[in-house]
């Protein structure tokens, strides 16, 4: 197999893991994000609309990324949504709340030990975003590849075992 598989492979199942926590720690403390989103969010339909579709949306890209599916597409939109992510970090920084809690892991980042800084997030997008651009372009699979990794035969290992049976 190639680097280019083993790239993919392992920041796939890093930026799965981030965007589960994420999302879990968002679902698990909803309201108190809720709370985060309407104290930034000056429109309460908007902070509503966030604190809803947020937390579901990381949970489905960090599981389809996990298991493999689809995995183009998902770290486009990974991609997107870290774009967005990375601009409201500025917008933040940039209005003086440098500083603050960013509250991104919900709930959980309160029980892992400390809360995260607004500028460390955007340090951490900042890798995050290098994350899904390499799935992007090193992942060999076809665009639209359904089919979980897990269930993808290594043909170096078919080709093989058909040479030595014969």
């Amino acid at each position: 197999m190639s680097y280019r598989y083993w790239i993919a492979f392992g920041t796939s199942i890093l930026l799965a893991l981030v965007f589960i926590t994420s999302g879990v720690g968002k679902l698990l403390g909803q309201s108190a994000f809720l709370l985060d989103m309407s104290m930034w969010l000056t429109n309460p339909t908007l902070a509503n609309f966030v604190a809803g579709w947020l937390p579901w949306v990381e949970l489905a890209l960090g599981v389809c990324l996990l298991i493999g599916v689809v995995p183009r597409p998902v770290a486009g939109v990974s991609t997107l949504l870290i774009v967005c992510f990375i601009i409201y970090n500025g917008w933040m920084i940039s209005q003086g709340r440098g500083y603050e809690p960013c509250g991104c892991l919900g709930i959980l980042d309160r029980m892992l030990g400390g809360e995260l800084s607004t500028t460390s997030s955007l340090y951490i997008d900042i890798g995050l975003i290098i994350l899904a651009i390499s799935i992007f372009f090193c992942y060999q699979g076809k665009f639209l590849n359904i089919r979980p990794w897990f269930l993808n035969r290594d043909r170096t290992v078919n080709i093989s075992s058909a040479e030595g049976s014969g």
